[in-house]
Parts: C-alpha cells; structure tokens; sequence
C-alpha cells in the first residue's frame, strides 16, 4: 500500500508541476498600466494688470476727492466711489454713461448751485475768463461763438440736455452739425469748468 500511495503522490505532483510549467508558459495578453499622476500648478499666474485712470470727484457727493478707478470706467462708478450724493445733487445735468479719463474733474452740482449758475454765473463767465461753458451757456450766450447760429446753439443745449453736462470742450464734436472746422474756430472761447 505504501507503493500505491508514493505513485498517486508522484502522479499528483507530475500533473501539478506539468500544470505549473504550462502556466509559466503561456503567451499572455499583457495590459499595461500607465499610471497618470496629476499636480495641481502651484506657480503663479501672470495677472492682467488694470490700468487705472485718475479722477477728482468734487461737488454734491459725500466724500470729495482723488480715485483710482479701471480704464474705462463710467462717471457713475466715479460717484459710487465717492459714496454716492448728497441730497439735492443734480445727477440729472450729467451724463452717468460717459467714459472717464485720466487726469478727468468730475462736478456733482446741487439744486442750490444750479439756480446760482443760472442767475448769475453764464454772465460772470464771459466777462472775467473770456470763454463761455457750453454746460451752461444759454442760446444767446452760444450764439455770440464765432460760426454757432441760432440752429447749431439749439442743437447744443438739446445734446446737452439728453446727454448731460459735457465733460471735455471735444465732446462738442459729439453735437449734430458741429464739425472740426467749427469747433476749431470756437475752441480758445469755450470751456466745460463748472
């Protein structure tokens, strides 16, 4: 019996290493595994840099002064900066959708101002500066400009009036009918300083 039990030991152990071997011998499908590892960036971007233009905020708001504000920024965001107006600022006379530009004053007048420019401030312009402010210059005063009739006057105030206060002496350019041969002409006798 112990010979029966060494043979079906040594027949098991012939089937298992013939098993073994065929194992380690077969062609196989090899997969590959590409181990992709993902790190976050940490160097810095390059920022866009803002360039900021300079205005001065002065008149009916809350906090006069100096901003630095984005390029291309509104006369709006100007008064924002500013905390916004005191009661009784006229927003009305302006144009809150201009463009500011460096260097730019912007002038919040007040209901109590407004009637003083009115009165008396259009006359007092012409006599001691020389030069009239197209901002609040009445139809006669804006007649008496070399090469500005009755018509290009109307057409002025009516800009003026739609548009708000003009913020530059070029935006007169922007009036219908006012070209740069006229505007050349009255350019030394005009002004837009409150």
């Amino acid at each position: 019996m112990k010979n029966w039990k060494t043979f079906l030991g040594g027949i098991l152990a012939g089937l298992l290493l013939t098993g073994l071997f065929r194992f380690m011998t077969l062609p196989r499908n090899q997969q590959t595994f590409k181990l992709a590892t993902v790190t976050a960036d940490l160097s810095p971007k390059p920022e866009a840099t803002t360039s900021l233009v300079h205005v001065h905020v002065a008149g009916a708001v809350v906090n006069p002064g100096v901003y630095g504000l984005p390029e291309g920024a509104y006369l709006q965001q100007a008064i924002d900066a500013a905390n916004g107006t005191l009661p009784g600022a006229r927003t009305d006379l302006l144009n809150l959708a201009a463009l500011l530009i460096d260097g730019q004053r912007v002038y919040v007048p007040s209901q109590d101002e407004q009637t003083e420019l009115e009165s008396n401030q259009r006359s007092m312009e012409i006599e001691a500066g020389g030069t009239i402010n197209i901002n609040t210059a009445s139809l006669e005063e804006l007649v008496s400009l070399p090469g500005i009739g009755e018509v290009r006057a109307k057409a002025i105030i009516a800009y003026r009036t739609e548009n708000g206060y003009f913020m530059t002496i070029e935006d007169l350019l922007k009036v219908n009918g006012i070209g740069s041969v006229t505007f050349e002409e009255i350019r030394e006798y005009i002004t837009v300083s409150p």
